[in-house]
């Protein structure tokens, strides 16, 4: 139980972050600008220009390396995308795509067709399940308009979609094309990437390192220096076996905090159960993740409550997770891109949506530098600098959150109940601030401080006195 010592302590604690909050935003400061920096390759702006080496080679064709190749294709650059596979090949995440991404997929013309193939379903319904055993769950079509708060699909379906509309728009994709090593000619400027297996070496004036949390390309280059630090599970539920009714749910189950795990629905009523570990708690390592999914399908109420006793599920899958973001994503001549950069969130695990904005962020810096015809390291971290503004800063207080989660889980409690109170449309913006549409530290702002905090004094009050916690809005949307 959270003490009253515990409970003032936190209130100080939001009370410096605020203070601090107008200072940071000066901290960050302006960028700088790639027009300040010398123009060592005049020729690399003319776009038809013959040449035996690509502008931009990119080793990875998931989500960030994909969605990067495709504007830059769309903008008129040569592109080569390398894939170590042949497609459609599986890769292991909880398979929702937020907003953001949704956007993208709309840009690029292939949203309708994922949905009109069924090969996505769309989320309306979705909602939390906090420690304390509170609940809501809310519909979102009316409130959002025309684009989605989220679908799933899966990846063997996502990752070659975005692959080959970039394809299409003009990338060279080379599939079964697993990169061996990468060495950069300084004096020529250029990259010769050569492939596993193969006598095939392709040069390239920039080179773009999309190849996933663990990324053995951008470590060997020495741009990522620490091993992933989190990991996650994933099996898919056979439909018609379970008792799940949402779209989308997710559990926050007071020992593991602040990982979680989530029930996603995808099309023919299958269903996608999944586990992230977070750091943060001690007792809840990546090690121990499939003690963690077994022991959440069999002793967590409201996961058991929602699967039922005659489900179906496949043998437990894991992936590792970078997560917060890199403290470097750039050098010479190369950028790194998606969860090979750290491009996940740490309160959330969430990175699909985040890998495609910053697939998307890097192809428009490049544009600027091929015709600006500067590389060097000082001006590629004009695009670190880029996705760090966008949504990077937020991965900091993501961190803290976690932390706060972790020691005062009762804080999920309140959020819970402040959702509970005040409906679908507090939902609605609960899902943008996780998502990251929208920054973390709004909840440090009154219109979501002062309601999750009152609840919060509710539930210590209730708690104290030993009533009952109850909620209509609960029992209503369960």
């Amino acid at each position: 139980m959270i003490t009253l010592a515990q409970l003032m302590i936190f209130v100080g604690f939001l009370i410096i972050v605020l203070a601090l909050v107008k200072l940071f935003v000066l901290i960050r400061g302006n960028e700088p600008s790639l027009a300040q920096f010398p123009t060592k390759y005049p020729d690399d702006k003319n776009k038809g220009k013959v040449v035996d080496y690509y502008d931009a080679a990119i080793v990875g064709a998931g989500p960030a390396g994909a969605t990067c190749a495709y504007y830059l294709s769309k903008a008129g650059w040569k592109v080569l995308l390398l894939e170590k596979k042949k497609f459609p090949r599986d890769k292991y995440c909880g398979d929702a795509v937020c907003k953001t991404g949704i956007e993208i997929l709309i840009e690029m013309g292939i949203y309708d067709s994922l949905i009109t193939q069924n090969k996505a379903h769309v989320s309306d319904s979705g909602g939390m399940v906090s420690p304390a055993g509170l609940s809501f769950i809310g519909r979102s079509k009316e409130g959002l308009g025309g684009v989605p708060a989220a679908i799933a699909i899966k990846r063997t379906h996502l990752d070659e979609a975005i692959a080959k509309a970039a394809k299409r728009i003009g990338a060279d994709l080379r599939e079964e094309a697993p990169v061996k090593d990468a060495k950069l000619d300084k004096e020529a400027g250029l990259w010769t990437i050569s492939i596993e297996d193969d006598e095939r070496t392709f040069r390239s004036r920039v080179l773009v390192c999309a190849d996933g949390a663990p990324s053995k390309l951008a470590t060997e280059l020495g741009l990522v220096t620490r091993p992933p630090d989190s990991t996650c599970s994933r099996a898919f539920v056979e439909g018609g076996t379970h008792r799940f009714n949402a779209d989308g749910v997710v559990f926050y189950n007071k020992e593991m905090l602040p990982g979680y795990s989530a029930l996603f629905r995808h099309p023919n009523d299958e269903l996608n159960f999944c586990c992230y570990i977070i750091p943060g708690n001690p007792k809840v390592r990546s090690e121990d993740l499939a003690y963690w999914h077994n022991y959440l399908l069999e002793k967590d109420p409201a996961i058991t409550k929602a699967l039922g006793d005659r489900y179906k599920i496949e043998r437990m899958k894991a992936a590792s997770l970078r997560l917060g973001g890199e403290k470097q994503s750039s050098g010479d001549h190369v950028l790194v891109v998606g969860d090979a950069a750290g491009m996940i969130d740490p309160l959330t695990g969430e990175g699909i949506h985040h890998a495609m904005e910053g697939g998307k962020i890097a192809a428009e810096f490049l544009g600027e530098a091929f015709m600006q015809g500067n590389y060097d390291s000082e001006a590629m971290r004009i695009y670190h600098g880029r996705w760090m503004k966008r949504f990077g800063y937020d991965f900091k207080w993501s961190m803290m959150f976690c932390q706060l989660l972790y020691r005062f889980p009762i804080l999920v409690d309140a959020a819970t109940a402040a959702v509970q109170r005040k409906g679908e449309k507090f939902l609605l913006k609960w899902a943008d601030i996780m998502t990251g549409r929208v920054p973390k530290i709004t909840l440090l702002f009154p219109e979501y401080s002062l309601v999750i905090t009152y609840e919060l004094l509710l539930i210590i009050i209730k708690r104290l006195f030993g009533w009952r916690q109850h909620s209509p809005a609960a029992q209503k949307n369960e």
